[in-house]
């Protein structure tokens, strides 16, 4: 086993030596922060050092004939990436040759990062969120936005189903048009303490203003608020699986600290344990600190394999090694919405991905205008599904009712708690509407 270590200004650079000397096949070790020796190390920026290792038999050969050949039979004699025999002393060579290589792709990076941003000076985006007004309908409007692209439409509001209240109700009554009362007032504060989007809560009341008989009841508002917010919620799904017995993949996305790694074991738990469907894993989150090391420990666990990317490229080479598996599931890295780069990187992976399902992860416990912003920057996604973690953190869910109404789309999962794989659940729609609504006794 060949052990060499490796550093760059960053995770990424460092990797890139990783792959340029030892090529797709090493083994990462470690990775960490160092500083440079001496007093320069002191004021200047941490570099990233790698660990890695690869078999002992890369890149040597052995000859067999002669007696002189004989004789060496138990040397290994190293070649270049050229298939030329290395000579004793060409070390220093091969090194500078790699340095200049790596110094020449960081221009080309460079050159290639410049470019991108006198795109986005010249094509200015507009980076602030609608305001998006729910609409409560009986019929549902499609949801029409492209995998990726530069320029982004705003999200079309969900259409609630409320047949079942209509048929639970009587008939619509003429509050509409009267004031609102002291218990309406009461109704709506319980809402804003949820922090639910004022837009959102105008159109809930006026729904239950249309079958409450008597609007000084704050409990008969409760009851018919529980029905509309319970179809404006709608029913959650999970994943689908192909029926052509190819393997499903499954991409999860979403921003940073979120927990997507944690709950891609806790769903690979769950397939893997109750349902004995076979798993691989992806993992391309290479940048954070211990992530692969994270995901390696529960694929042992569970005996699940993993196969590591580093760039975009790769995904459809990775997807194909897991032909035999029933679900791939897709761990990405976090990226932060507000770098133009590494947030490009992660809409070229979705589209090289060609998921057949996406889970968007959010937190619960983002506030409503975070909600708002990651939403935006997440419109490239065509199809997906909302999964929330982190249920334990919030007293109130709101931001739930917020996500659902903002993009149309439906609940998947939640978590609430580290614990793979029983942390985890289908969304409880109805506990979560309770939740909203019992607040006032919560706060009490």
């Amino acid at each position: 086993m060949r052990i060499r270590r490796y550093t760059g200004k960053d995770a990424q650079e460092a990797m890139l030596k990783v792959k340029m000397d030892l090529g797709s096949d090493a083994i990462i070790l470690s990775t960490r922060k160092v500083r440079k020796k001496g007093l320069v190390g002191l004021f200047s920026k941490p570099l990233t050092e790698v660990l890695a290792a690869i078999d002992e038999e890369y890149g040597t050969k052995k000859t067999e004939g002669s007696d002189a050949q004989r004789k060496s039979k138990q040397q290994s004699v190293t070649y270049n990436r050229l298939g030329n025999m290395q000579k004793p002393g060409d070390e220093d060579v091969r090194v500078e040759s790699l340095e200049n290589r790596v110094k020449n792709m960081e221009q080309v990076l460079e050159r290639i990062y410049d470019n991108v941003s006198h795109d986005k000076k010249t094509k200015p985006e507009t980076t602030e969120v609608p305001h998006i007004t729910p609409t409560i309908e009986t019929t549902e409007a499609p949801y029409t936005t492209p995998a990726v692209r530069t320029t982004e439409a705003p999200y079309t509001a969900p259409a609630a189903k409320i047949a079942e209240i209509a048929a639970a109700t009587e008939k619509p009554n003429a509050n509409t048009d009267m004031p609102e009362s002291e218990a309406l007032k009461e109704f709506k504060n319980i809402l804003l303490d949820n922090e639910i989007e004022l837009s959102i809560i105008e159109k809930i009341v006026e729904k239950i203003k249309q079958f409450v008989k008597n609007l000084n009841d704050y409990d008969e508002i409760c009851n018919v608020a529980e029905k509309v917010l319970l179809s404006v919620l709608g029913k959650p799904n999970t994943i689908s699986f192909r029926e052509d017995g190819k393997p499903t993949v499954v991409l999860f996305a979403g921003p940073t600290g979120v927990g997507k790694t944690t709950t891609l074991a806790k769903i690979a738990a769950d397939y893997t344990l109750n349902q004995q469907k076979k798993i691989g894993f992806i993992t391309a989150d290479t940048y954070r600190i211990a992530a692969v090391d994270q995901l390696k420990t529960y694929a042992e666990i569970l005996n699940i394999p993993v196969y590591i990317i580093y760039t975009p490229q790769e995904v459809q080479e990775a997807i194909s090694q897991y032909s035999d598996k029933d679900l791939i599931l897709i761990d990405t890295a976090g990226r932060s919405h507000k770098n133009a780069a590494q947030f490009s990187e992660l809409k070229m992976l979705v589209a090289a991905a060609e998921a057949d399902e996406i889970f968007l992860v959010l937190s619960c416990s983002m506030g409503k205008l975070a909600l708002r912003e990651i939403l935006n920057h997440y419109k490239f996604l065509q199809n997906f599904k909302l999964l929330f973690t982190k249920l334990d953190e919030v007293l109130v869910p709101g931001v739930i009712l917020n996500a659902r109404c903002t993009t149309g789309k439906t609940l998947s999962y939640t978590t609430a708690g580290q614990s793979v794989p029983d942390d985890i659940e289908i969304a409880n729609v109805s506990d979560i509407v309770k939740s909203m609504l019992n607040s006032k006794t919560k706060s009490g």
